[in-house]
């Protein structure tokens, strides 16, 4: 669904005892944000505020890229694959990717009881928190996977080979969406809010998506002819819990 960088960010103020590199509890890094407040709007119960401070917060800048589907004629949400030669989307993510080395990928063990879902291509992985010059430090990386079900994709965010946690195979969350509001202003063009729950990893054990700006797709497609893949540019800002 996403392939985009975030800009900005804030750390966790949480503090955590040293981990060994392959697991352990998920580090802090340097920004106090225990005044950080999610606001969300009052006239509505499908998102719930936590009572306590964040762990991170997080500005995104990016795209949502959508495919043409040819059953319904609308554009829906897919992952976005690293091509074989790396490429990237414009002269922009040029810029702050360039310094970015790609993350290693990662083996993590399954939980007992679930079968692992099938290997699938190389992700790409854009930075989640920019390192471009002023735009604060880079805590990981933000992309769709297989769902932990083994079926559908889902949501994760990725803080494994990136800053104090870097080593810690257990510093990432898949999120399971449990809350999906319209934006408050320009739903149409702006993409939902949302509400997440851990799913799988200890980075977080809930996620917010808010005050987003565009990237809604249009309201229909033609599959004979709008065969690429549609990237809607679009702005968020992430709470994790």
């Amino acid at each position: 669904m996403y392939a985009f960088k975030l800009l900005a960010a804030l750390s966790s103020v949480a503090l955590f005892a040293s981990a060994a590199p392959a697991k352990g509890p998920v580090k802090d890094c340097e920004c106090d944000v225990s005044k950080a407040k999610l606001d969300i709007p009052s006239n509505q119960t499908v998102l719930v505020a936590p009572t306590t401070a964040p762990h991170y917060v997080a500005v995104g800048i990016g795209y949502q890229n959508y495919t043409c589907s040819a059953a319904t004629s609308t554009y829906a949400c897919v992952l976005f694959f690293r091509p074989p030669a790396p490429s990237l989307p414009s002269s922009t993510s040029r810029a702050l990717l360039a310094s970015q080395p790609s993350p290693p990928s990662k083996t993590r063990p399954t939980p007992s009881g679930r079968t692992p879902p099938p290997p699938s291509p190389t992700r790409r992985r854009s930075p989640l928190i920019g390192a471009a010059a002023g735009a604060g430090q880079l805590l990981g990386y933000h992309y769709f996977v297989t769902s932990p079900s083994g079926s559908g994709i889902s949501p994760e965010w990725d803080f494994t080979s990136t800053g104090k946690n870097a080593g810690n195979a257990e510093a990432f969350v898949v999120g399971a969406k449990t809350g999906d509001l319209k934006a408050p202003t320009d739903p149409t063009v702006n993409v939902d809010w949302l509400m997440l729950s851990n799913a799988e990893g200890q980075l977080a054990s809930q996620i917010f998506r808010v005050d987003t700006v565009n990237g809604q797709p249009p309201a229909s497609c033609d599959p004979t002819t709008d065969t690429a893949t549609l990237k809607v540019k679009y702005t968020a800002k992430y709470y994790l819990y």
